[in-house]
């Protein structure tokens, strides 16, 4: 589906296709947002070549899957940056690839399936002097973006703090399968957000080189959208390496206990190994065996058994073996 918001020279806001790009041509001082909700076809392709993108910049925008990047071209910028199509639960969420093409006059998205923050922007929130200024339209889409990322981090905080005190107290296999899931998640998101920040950087360094007064507000939500995009970084940096952190403590307190188990059943086997080698050569079947017809030979070898059997119990102990 392609859909568009024309700003005309009486500032008026007009909803439609593909049909009011000619009516954009026709006015100089008019405003374009063109949105592409759909994967591009050949047709696509050179309306896009006729509005002044760049054609490998269509080709990287028509890829699935694209690291978030940014290019600057003489009739307009091209951002690559990874939106949220939907949120389902904690980390959850469903990536977004969402295109930009920002001229001084038209601000081109693409983008497959429904875009939170686009539909945010474009069904909710039309002002006629955001769409009029494209860069200024871009930032607040990234930015919002980053925004539904920050929520669900924060919100896991809470979820990785219950569970750090769970592992503490009560460990289980169970959690700690809920932690490798969260921790694959969480290298993925910061991957993602590794590229956001180096993207809004690159964005910010750019704008600050352009003294025009009219930047001035751009500027500002561009420095916002860094801090968040840094913050999301830093962010899942910390909660994956925490995840991490409570798998390894979990793996250590589980061997611990093995390994104390494993002393406890260690110790029984030494008491007991040199009584069954007594038991065991006395219960052999031989008609000339010593002390074997001694009257209290049977008494003799159980109480030899017995302090045997204290002498190394109380030499563990004195060792601290158990």
């Amino acid at each position: 589906m392609i859909r568009s918001l024309l700003i005309s020279i009486k500032q008026e806001v007009e909803e439609g296709s593909q049909e009011l790009v000619e009516k954009w041509r026709d006015q100089p001082d008019s405003y374009l947002w063109l949105d592409f909700q759909k994967t591009l076809d050949g047709n696509d392709v050179q309306l896009l070549k006729s509005l002044g993108c760049h054609e490998l910049a269509i080709q990287d925008a028509m890829r699935k899957r694209h690291p978030p990047k940014v290019e600057f071209f003489s009739e307009n910028t091209f951002i690559l940056f990874r939106g949220i199509s939907a949120v389902e639960g904690s980390l959850n969420l469903k990536p977004q690839q969402i295109g930009f093409f920002v001229g001084e006059r038209f601000l081109i998205t693409i983008h497959s399936g429904v875009s939170i923050s686009i539909d945010h922007y474009f069904a909710e929130q039309r002002d006629v002097d955001l769409i009029s200024n494209p860069r200024m339209l871009a930032s607040l889409i990234m930015h919002y973006s980053s925004g539904r990322y920050l929520e669900t981090i924060l919100d896991f905080e809470d979820q990785l703090t219950e569970a750090e005190d769970t592992m503490m107290v009560n460990g289980s296999d169970d959690l700690m399968k809920e932690l490798v899931g969260y921790r694959s998640q969480l290298r993925k998101l910061r991957r993602v957000f590794s590229y956001h920040e180096k993207l809004s950087r690159t964005l910010l360094e750019n704008i600050e080189e352009t003294e025009l007064s009219e930047n001035v507000d751009v500027k500002h939500t561009l420095r916002d959208l860094f801090d968040r995009c840094e913050r999301l970084h830093s962010l899942s940096t910390m909660y994956y390496e925490i995840c991490g952190d409570l798998i390894d403590g979990y793996l250590s307190i589980t061997s611990h206990q093995l390994n104390n188990t494993m002393r406890i059943l260690t110790v029984i086997t030494a008491i007991f190994v040199p009584l069954g080698f007594l038991a065991g050569m006395y219960g052999m079947n031989f008609e000339y065996i010593p002390e074997l017809q001694y009257k209290y030979g049977y008494f003799v070898l159980l109480g030899v058994m017995a302090c045997l059997a204290s002498t190394m119990v109380y030499v563990f102990k004195r060792y601290r073996w158990f």
